[in-house]
């Protein structure tokens, strides 16, 4: 039998296997350019992207032709509540990333308010290049609505109750202990972790780039 021959066979043996296991591969890169932001709980906002090398490339030449020099990239959220648009955020956070970060926990002290985020460049001279802008979101409220119906009235007390039963603190206790125990877990929580301001984030997932 000629080494041809075996060959064709060999690869018509194990050309289905391969292709099985390629049709099943959960790729780690999906050739995207974007910044997703997602809403984990009142005070907490999940964020992660994909950035292009071509189009980082494109920012990066934009920069060396305007004889800038890039300093470091940064995820910037804004906190658009009541504006039309980021250019109207009267409040904005800039997180350094490092170590080729993919996403990002954004912490806040803020339930109720509306963001938008971007992944871009920061030049020494101050100025930001934008790499992409992410989906805007919502963080819910915290604790009850203010909005009453006589149909769905919920008495504060059961809330409370309902709200230890579905994992709160103090399963048992009574409304105000629940209340109180949630307000110092918060506030501790809150100070923790060598927090400088009432708004700070942390890395979820560190990766060498491929």
């Amino acid at each position: 039998m000629s080494n041809t021959s075996y060959q064709e066979k060999s690869s018509k043996k194990t050309a289905p296997a391969l292709q099985s296991a390629d049709k099943y591969h959960i790729p780690s890169y999906y050739g995207d350019n974007k910044l997703v932001l997602l809403v984990r709980d009142p005070w907490t906002i999940f964020s992660y992207w994909e950035v292009r090398k071509d189009v980082e490339d494109g920012i990066r030449k934009k920069i060396n032709d305007r004889g800038l020099i890039a300093e470091k990239s940064l995820l910037r959220v804004y906190d658009i509540t009541d504006c039309a648009s980021v250019l109207e955020a009267k409040n904005k956070f800039d997180f350094e990333l490092r170590g080729w970060i993919e996403s990002w926990y954004v912490h806040t002290n803020a339930p109720g308010r509306t963001w938008v985020a971007e992944i871009g460049i920061m030049c020494t001279n101050g100025e930001f290049f934008p790499i992409a802008r992410s989906n805007q979101v919502t963080a819910p409220a915290y604790g009850m609505s203010d909005t009453s119906d006589d149909r769905w009235m919920c008495p504060e007390d059961l809330y409370y109750k309902m709200f230890a039963i579905a994992g709160g603190y103090g399963i048992g206790k009574s409304s105000l202990s629940i209340k109180e125990i949630i307000q110092r877990h918060l506030k501790e929580w809150m100070s923790s972790g060598g927090l400088l301001s009432w708004f700070f984030g942390s890395a979820s997932l560190f990766s060498k780039r491929r």
